[in-house]
Order: structure tokens, then C-alpha cells, then sequence
């Protein structure tokens, strides 16, 4: 058996127990996130958001917030929390969750950086498939959940209620910079 490939994963990551709290320690890729969560208590319970905001005040980094991610991720939520960040001059994203907060995070930085609908850069279904002109706003990713490795890739999967399609969207572009 022949197997050739080419891999490239550009993520900084920190791994192990207590290793959120090295998060200040770490070159920030901005001054101001958006902190990107689900409307869900997981991350106050566990204690991760409270260390996240105070390794990042340690890090001198602003903070704001958006909680709004559910469960199979929406366009609509996507494009709230793109302009979400313009509207607050956010330099890039802290994803603190599970998959549908990393893979959010993913379309949200691409819209954050881009004009138009997500779906305008969607290959696949009713997405008109444009090339992304700039790359999205870096991200750092903390996962919360045991998954597929959302936190070190650019890919995500976002569902458009209108068109009723739930499609994976991303790109080499897009992947973390820093991942816990």
C-alpha cells in the first residue's frame, strides 16, 4: 500500500491538564476578542470561563462577548456574531465550547473579515462558492468537549434554515492559531 500526503497544521497547541491556565502566557494574535460561546452553563459550571477571562485580562487582551451558538449552528447566528465583532473592533476570536462553537467560530471569522452572506462563499448546494479575498480573523480555539479535532482545523459545518441545507464550510485560511 502506497500512501502519500501533504500535511500542514499551522495550530500552536497547548495540551494537558491545567493547560488553560498558560493561555496568558501566550502571544495573543490581537488586543480585542470576541469571546464566541453557546447560551449554555457548560463553561461557567466547569470553571473554563472564568479562567479564560483571566488569562486573557493577563494576557492585556479586551474582551467581548457573544453567546449565542445552539446546537447545529445557523447562517443567521453567523452573520450576528460577524457583525457583532466589526460593531465592537474585534481583532480576532476566543471559540470557548464544543464543536458547534468551533465550528462557528470558523464561519464567523471568515464573515468578520468579508462583505456579503455566508453563502456567498458556501461550495456546495445553493452556495455561490466565491474564493475568500482576505483571510478571517485569527482564532484561538478552547474545547470543552472530546471531538473530531474542531480545534485544530479550519473547517466548519453551518445549516441554512432558507435553503434547508447543512453544509461544511472553511479552508486552510481559516485554521486556529492557537488551540487548548
Amino acid at each position: 500500500m502506497n500512501m502519500n500526503f501533504d500535511f500542514n497544521n499551522p495550530t500552536h497547541i497547548l495540551f494537558g491538564n491545567g493547560k488553560l491556565n498558560e493561555l496568558g502566557e501566550q502571544p495573543m494574535p490581537g488586543k480585542k476578542a470576541l469571546l464566541l460561546m453557546s447560551g449554555g452553563r457548560s463553561a461557567q459550571v466547569s470553571g473554563a470561563y472564568d479562567r479564560t477571562l483571566e488569562q486573557l485580562h493577563r494576557a492585556g487582551v479586551e474582551v467581548a462577548e457573544f453567546a449565542k451558538v445552539m446546537e447545529n449552528p445557523i447562517k443567521e447566528m453567523v452573520m450576528e456574531g460577524a457583525a457583532f465583532a466589526r460593531e465592537n473592533g474585534c481583532d480576532f476570536i476566543v471559540a470557548l465550547g464544543g464543536g458547534a462553537v468551533l465550528d462557528s467560530a470558523v464561519a464567523i471569522s471568515a464573515m468578520a473579515a468579508n462583505e456579503g452572506d455566508l453563502w456567498d462563499y458556501v461550495n456546495g448546494g445553493t452556495g455561490k462558492g466565491k474564493p475568500l479575498p482576505p483571510p478571517g480573523l485569527p482564532s484561538v480555539t478552547i474545547t470543552l468537549t472530546a471531538g473530531t479535532g474542531s480545534e485544530v482545523n479550519g473547517w466548519g459545518v453551518i445549516s441554512n434554515l432558507e435553503t434547508n441545507e447543512k453544509i461544511g464550510f472553511g479552508g486552510p485560511a481559516l485554521v486556529p492559531v492557537l488551540a487548548v
